[in-house]
């Protein structure tokens, strides 16, 4: 026996779930999930299927956080069970194999050849076929689970079918002959399908050919009284017409001459207008699962409304098309379809009216003059009747009004770039673009999937660049379809640059450039000035009070237009930022367009004047949110040279910058690539305050590097001295401790603003000097330079340089082993702090002066200070600042034996180590080691001190690694003399390197006691 013979299978879905193995049943256990997934494989049977449509086959719109793995492991679970030959992994997913042996593919089968049979005369074949089908049903398709979106579709769908093959079915059976027969079964599917009246007409001719006339007019009465009752609806034409027929005894009434055109009143003309729907309609699951819903008939009394918008290209006619082509069977009266060009043409609805009222019949004379008239007798030729209408590619409300039906029993599916926010009563959807996954289906799909499944990253590329548009996508794949000859790649080549993409995506009709020509040219004229205006600034969103900067208008005007851009999809909400604002971006494409429209349409002096006054506009705002900050390391300045100031309200300083941030680092950029010298350092120094309170060293150094190269360009001393004194704090502070590079920059700053006579300026660049004498193990040096600092910062009545220098002092006395001059100056630093007041320095503040008051043995005192850092860090939301304090906390409670001190050193190292603070971990280390010294792990107390001293000899911190050598000599003093002399004189060394005397007195008498092991 071959392979494929002992692994014969066959899958059932038409009724329960069930798989059969070599005729008997194959269990497939009780999890339901498990067997949800194979029904969503049957219903895709040999065709790769998404992980995405997998995962919403399992959970609809609502995936849980595990929904990857748990798909996983479901397939892993059936490939057991069916045998991994059955269930494949494909690039462009999951393939169960079943080679056609799937009860509902052969349904659909027999469906088709009874059709072609019955269709060609030979009705005993089509009966045979029919009945075969029909057969094959065990009860409702997937019953298990019509609650998965995608499963409960495909079952509609084949239910539909079923349906239909038993109107079919019954056909057959008449024409044969066999009307008694057909009686039974045709009056349990009428009365399991109350509404389709097409069952109950077949059933009352075969009633009436039956001899059974009472009982044909006794169905027609119950079938209109129902339709009456929860519809409100009279009986269709046809039904009419067949009930009239049977009153008149007239022998000559026949089965139609094909499927579906039963005898209407007068030669009533049934439209089918509908242009063709694409062979390769892709994804869009959701949206045709929403629109099947709203339009499918039900208990209805007003008018069925749905209304698609979106940007050109994005799709809303291929989906409309698809859904109406589904719905099609719902509307047994007919379809009808009007397209309009997107444009306001006043015209066109009385020519849509009168295209309509032919297609109802209504010949050329009869049509009324008047638009109000056309709209009245199409009204009345659609009343009670079950019809679709289909109106694509509208500009507005006005010409959808006139093409509404009054009658609630038909359906309305709408189109157009705008959302139709004034038509009453509609279902809004919105089409975006595809999924990255979808894109790549379509592109297979247009160009095979062989192509793409060997260039996978290739077409990821080429999907990414058309920005998932699916106009561009068909573009790009119309062309690769043309080109057999070229790979993947040569596409992607071409869409790379950014100046011919937009010549690259067109293909015949499949233009993106003109389908989004048609959207701008429907502008007002602001509205496309503000397009091709926004669309040159290099921020990746942005904020409402922009389209007022580049306009350079009020800000109601600029809503207006604004809003028009929205109503157009050529701007998308991007979302509400932190600060409450509404935030706006272009589609990748949709901007390229954008600025071919300003290269073509706006003069080099227009788009330079926008774009200056945006930039200034968000200098204007960032100084202004500047001084909301809890704390900062510089003054605010004004902003200076702006032409634009905008009419914005910031209520939390810290929220807004976070929402600008990415705005505020292109526009340093931008300013930079303009040569706006002025522009470009004074908002690179705009954002200095918060990227420290915030940690953000990556923007500050990158902003503050631009910066300073345009000015340095531009001989622009000032900008210069500002942008050394930024970066000179920003290596200070960030990561990196560049302190030689730093010094250097400090220094320049110094010489510039003195230069220039800013005390200020000089203040804050002679701090940073300081700082960095400090830091190189010069202490003696930075307390004389911060000396003179001190009085500069007070003859100029400089708060915040005071506060800076005083806080410096007391670290520098401190490291000299003057902690009673430390003291003293930070207590100073304190109450000047306090009376600004300075939350963000007065975190540091008390941090110092914590671990001074803990060095002097006021640990109490110290605890304090530290608890008052750690809650004014964490109202700040500054995770730095917090980060630093909760060691020295943690090596205080180690020295009161407070049981806490393990959790806050747990946390402590726990953070430092998250975000690569090595400073704050070395400390953490060393606090650490003193806490497993006092609980008497003296291997690990050890171990976690010498870690600390690694770390401070990288850091190249010489006075932390002397006082943990220190420490470190004391772990070892009793159980190993030797090892404490190696650390202790390496701890003196290092003090006396730093003029720190005291410490130097102390280890002196400490290695005397190793020597005569006292």
């Amino acid at each position: 026996m071959s392979r494929a013979e002992r692994h014969w299978m066959r899958f059932e879905i038409l009724g329960p779930l069930q798989v059969i193995q070599d005729g008997r049943h194959h269990f497939l256990g009780n999890a339901r999930k498990l067997r949800m997934l194979l029904a969503g494989l049957i219903s895709r049977a040999d065709q790769p299927v998404s992980s995405d449509f997998l995962s919403t086959v399992l959970w609809n719109d609502r995936p849980p956080v595990s929904a990857r793995s748990n798909l996983q492991s479901y397939v892993h679970q059936l490939r057991v069970q069916l045998g991994a030959e059955r269930l494949l992994r494909k690039p462009e997913g999951y393939l169960l194999v079943t080679h056609g042996e799937v009860d509902a593919a052969q349904f659909r089968k027999l469906a088709a050849e009874g059709s072609a049979a019955f269709d060609g005369g030979n009705h005993e074949s089509a009966g045979r076929c029919f009945r075969r089908a029909l057969d094959l049903w065990r009860g409702p398709a997937f019953a298990e689970f019509l609650d998965s979106g995608p499963i409960a579709e495909e079952a509609l769908s084949l239910e539909q079918l079923r349906l239909t093959v038993h109107e079919r079915w019954a056909e057959t059976e008449l024409a044969l002959g066999r009307h008694a027969e057909a009686v039974a079964e045709l009056r349990e599917v009428a009365k399991a399908h109350p509404y389709q009246e097409s069952l109950h007409a077949l059933l009352m001719l075969a009633l009436y050919r039956s001899g059974r006339q009472t009982e044909a007019l006794e169905t027609y009465a119950v079938v209109r009284d129902l339709l009456a009752d929860e519809l409100g609806l009279e009986p269709s034409p046809v039904l009419r017409r067949v009930h009239e027929a049977i009153l008149r005894g007239d022998e000559r009434i026949d089965l139609p001459a094909r499927p579906g055109a039963w005898p209407s009143t007068g030669g009533a003309v049934v439209p089918r207008q509908l242009p063709p729907t694409v062979a390769d309609f892709t994804g869009r699951d959701d949206e045709v699962a929403t629109l099947r819903d709203a339009l499918s008939p039900g208990r209805r009394q007003a008018l069925t409304i749905c209304a698609i918008s979106g940007m050109g290209g994005v799709g809303k006619t291929t989906l409309a098309l698809h859904v109406a082509h589904q719905l099609a069977g719902a509307f047994p009266d007919g379809q009808l379809y009007v397209g309009f060009s997107g444009a306001d043409d006043r015209t066109a609805v009385a020519r849509a009216l009168e295209s309509m009222l032919r297609a109802l019949g209504v010949g050329g004379a009869a049509v009324p003059e008047s638009v109000g008239d056309r709209t009245a007798l199409y009204r009345s030729l659609l009343a009670g009747k079950r019809m679709l209408v289909v109106i694509d590619n509208v500009a507005d409300e006005s010409q959808v009004n006139p093409l509404l039906p009054g009658s609630g029993t038909c359906g309305v599916l709408i189109t157009g770039r705008p959302r139709l926010v004034g038509l009453a009563g509609v279902r809004h959807l919105r089409l975006d673009v595809f999924r990255p996954a979808q894109a790549i289906e379509l592109l297979a799909r247009i160009t095979g999937p062989e192509q793409v499944r060997a260039a996978p990253s290739e077409a990821s590329e080429i999907v990414r660049l058309c920005d998932h548009l699916p106009l561009a996508v068909r573009a790009a794949g119309a062309r690769l379809a043309s080109r057999p000859d070229w790979p993947l790649a040569r596409i992607a080549d071409l869409l790379r640059d950014e100046r011919r993409r937009l010549d690259e995506l067109a293909a015949g009709d499949l233009t993106v450039r003109a389908s989004l020509g048609l959207s701008y040219t429907a502008l007002s004229s602001p509205a496309r000035r503000l397009y091709y205006l926004l669309s040159v600034l290099h921020t990746p969103d942005f904020a409402g009070w922009v389209a007022a900067a580049v306009l350079d208008t009020s800000p109601e005007e600029a809503e207006r237009s604004l809003g028009e851009l929205l109503s157009a999809n050529l701007l998308t909400v991007a979302g509400v930022d932190p600060a409450g604002q509404p935030r706006y971006r272009f589609h990748d494409l949709i901007r390229l367009h954008a600025r071919d429209r300003a290269d073509a349409e706006a003069a080099q002096h227009e788009i330079h004047a926008a774009v200056t006054r945006a930039l200034g506009g968000w200098l204007v705002l960032a100084r202004r949110a500047d001084t909301g900050l809890p704390g900062r390391v510089f003054p605010t300045l004004p902003a200076e040279g702006v032409t634009h100031e905008p009419h914005v309200r910031i209520s939390d300083a810290c929220a807004w910058f976070e929402a600008e941030r990415g705005a505020l680092r292109a526009a340093v950029a931008q300013a930079a690539a303009l040569g706006a010298h002025d522009l470009c350092w004074q908002l690179a120094d705009a954002t200095v305050n918060f990227f420290e309170l915030h940690d953000y060293y990556d923007d500050w150094e990158s902003t503050s590097r631009l910066a300073l190269e345009v000015c340095e360009r531009a001989g622009d001393a000032r900008g210069r001295a500002f942008m050394l004194r930024d970066l000179t704090e920003c290596l200070r502070m960030g990561p990196r401790h560049a302190e030689d590079e730093a010094l250097e920059h400090a220094l320049s700053a110094v010489a510039l603003f003195e230069g220039l006579g800013d005390v200020h300026g000089e203040v804050d660049a002679r701090i940073l000097a300081g700082t960095a004498f400090l830091v190189r193990g010069e202490p003696g040096k930075a307390v004389a330079y911060l000396d003179a600092t001190l009085a500069k910062a007070r003859d100029a009545g400089y708060v915040l340089g005071q506060v800076e220098a005083e806080w410096q002092l007391g670290y520098g006395h401190r490291v000299l082993g003057d902690s009673e001059r430390a003291g003293v100056h930070l207590e100073a630093s304190l109450r000047l702090a306090e009376d600004v007041p300075l939350p963000s320095q007065l975190c540091r503040i008390h941090s110092l002066l914590g671990i001074v008051r803990r060095e002097e043995g006021s640990l109490v005192e110290a605890e304090a200070h530290f608890t008052r850092g750690v809650t004014l860090a964490r109202s700040l939301r500054s995770l730095s600042d917090e980060i630093t304090i909760l060691p020295h906390l943690g090596m205080t409670y180690v020295k009161l034996r407070d049981p806490r001190a393990r959790d806050v050193l747990g946390r402590s190292i726990r953070l430092a180590r998250r975000w690569r603070a090595r400073f704050q971990e070395a400390t953490s280390l060393g606090a650490l080691g003193e806490l497993e010294a006092a609980e008497g792990h003296h291997a690990l107390a050890v171990a976690h001190t010498v870690a600390a001293v690694e770390i401070w000899r990288e850091l190249a911190s010489p006075f932390h690694e002397a006082q943990t050598l220190k420490s470190l000599g004391a772990l070892h003093a009793a159980a190993d003399p030797d090892q404490a002399r190696t650390a202790w004189s390496a701890a003196r060394r290092l003090f006396a390197q730093l003029d720190n005397h005291t410490e130097v007195k102390e280890l002196t008498v400490l290695l005397e006691t190793v020597r005569t092991g006292g």
